[in-house]
């Protein structure tokens, strides 16, 4: 009995070390967070001889540019972004203290990180894309100088939720009651919306007469779908 003992305390231990000493895989891996109305935060995790050695921190605006901790001007936030990933690697996990007065941005990062550290394992995902709410941006239009950020919310590899905005060239957003080509434009919205739900994510067919909104929405849709990816 006792030698018994001994033999599956010694498995368990062995087992115990074996879990603590499991290792990342070496490259390097990006990830995002569930995007809110106002921001989405990035985190590209470098991984050698199985460990995090470092990680960089990044956070856009809803209209998908990236914010300057010189300027912003709330300076919490810029602290998290400088702190948050050291405490990454010192923990080498997704653990860290969240900054009082960016709390948003604390957590967003978190999550991202969270997520790149799957991508490190060697486990494979059972689903192509994160479930979540992902921030994508288009192309700048050659007409009219404009771009659009989409809001896409994934649940099992499909489209369940679509949010856009038209981002103007001195960064205002569009009315989308207002007409565009005599067309109004929350209807051509609407029409996109409903065939992204049940389209090919990403690849929705031209909708007649909104040749260019399809065109210039599926590519902020492909976008969303980059930054859910699982591997």
């Amino acid at each position: 009995m006792k030698k018994l003992s001994l033999v599956l305390t010694l498995v368990l231990v062995l087992s115990l070390s074996f879990v603590s000493q499991a290792a990342y895989v070496d490259g390097t891996y990006e990830a995002w967070s569930d995007a809110s109305d106002k921001s989405i935060q990035s985190s590209k995790v470098f991984i050698e001889d199985g460990k995090i050695v470092a990680v960089i921190l990044r956070e856009f605006t809803d209209l998908h540019v990236e914010k300057d901790w010189s300027t912003y001007p709330w300076p919490q936030a810029g602290e998290a972004a400088r702190t948050l990933g050291a405490q990454f690697v010192a923990n080498q996990a997704a653990e860290a203290d969240i900054v009082t007065g960016a709390t948003g941005s604390s957590t967003g990062w978190i999550q991202a990180t969270e997520r790149a550290l799957l991508k490190a394992s060697d486990t494979e995902p059972v689903n192509k894309y994160f479930d979540g709410t992902f921030l994508g941006r288009s192309e700048v239009s050659s007409y009219g100088q404009y771009y659009k950020v989409v809001w896409v919310t994934l649940k099992d590899d499909k489209i369940v939720d679509y949010k856009v905005q038209r981002v103007l060239p001195d960064h205002t957003i569009q009315d989308p009651s207002a007409e565009v080509y005599g067309w109004p434009l929350e209807m051509a919205r609407d029409a996109y919306k409903e065939a992204a739900m049940t389209s090919k994510p990403g690849y929705v067919d031209v909708i007649t007469s909104a040749t260019g909104l399809t065109h210039q929405s599926n590519h902020a849709v492909r976008d969303a779908l980059d930054k859910a990816l699982t591997k």
